[in-house]
């Protein structure tokens, strides 16, 4: 090929520097990577020996994950290698953290037993309740308004009745949802205080799954129950209850929680 003595051709520089012939190609046609000379009858790429190195190094960079951009900087400029890679360094760990959670949920998920499920005829209940908006990931208000609760029942000498639990009502409220923290309690010489309600609250026709592990995952569970439900046929509400069947006071354990998932039904159901 004319011009094209002592060059290496691309097959051969691919071999020489581990880079396949196409990303070779793509490489040059982005101008990250051009080769020494290209011959004008045939098109036929060559390579120099000096190129190499380059090459070679490329391909390390992008086996770290590096974006093109980046390597065309510390081509271009070679002086901001250290900020380049510290900045590469960041994502890369944020990247692993994320990996690192998304495996240990996998991990758990693997391990779980399967839910438990049931229909029911929930009882009225004599509750003091707490009123609030829910707005995710706001969640802790629902901890706050349970504590105030418990306080409230210490404090007054109330029994409590049954598990705690709380509602998620289906009526929008705001740019959030409305949801009732409840506890059960009985006797009739129940005071309300402040936002503390004294309510009996209507039971009704439920579907339920039992999720055994820590409160940050019954997200997912939601998503279990409602597709069984309707696999069976039955028709949701769109009201919902959590109900802590096994909690902290019962274990130190988060992964031993019990907690009971309630989809109310309609009365087609």
């Amino acid at each position: 090929m004319t011009g094209m003595r002592g060059r290496l051709i691309i097959s051969r520089f691919a071999l020489l520097t581990g880079l396949p012939p196409k990303t070779l190609r793509y490489y040059d046609e982005i101008g990250l990577l051009r080769p020494e000379a290209v011959d004008d009858q045939t098109g036929y790429r060559a390579y120099s020996a000096a190129q190499i190195d380059l090459a070679v190094r490329i391909r390390h960079w992008r086996a770290l994950g590096l974006p093109i951009d980046d390597i065309r900087t510390l081509i271009q400029r070679p002086g901001r290698a250290p900020e380049v890679l510290r900045a590469h360094e960041q994502r890369l760990s944020a990247e692993i953290a994320d990996r690192q959670q998304a495996l240990a949920h996998l991990r758990h998920l693997l391990q779980e037993t399967p839910m438990n499920y049931r229909l029911d005829q929930l009882p009225d209940r004599q509750c003091l309740t707490i009123r609030t908006v829910l707005q995710p990931p706001h969640y802790e208000v629902i901890p706050q308004a349970l504590q105030a609760l418990m306080h409230h029942v210490r404090q007054r000498g109330y029994q409590p009745a049954a598990p705690s639990f709380f509602i998620h009502h289906a009526d929008a409220a705001g740019p959030g949802s409305l949801v009732e923290v409840c506890v059960p309690v009985e006797g009739a010489d129940l005071r309300p205080e402040g936002r503390i309600e004294v309510r009996t609250l209507g039971g009704g026709a439920a579907f339920i799954g039992r999720f055994v592990g820590p409160y940050d995952q019954t997200g997912a569970a939601y998503t279990q129950v409602v597709e069984e439900a309707l696999r069976r046929g039955l028709s949701v509400s769109g009201v919902t209850a959590e109900f802590y069947v096994r909690s902290v006071p019962h274990t130190p354990n988060p992964q031993e929680y019990e907690t009971d998932i309630a989809f109310y039904l309609t009365g087609d159901t």
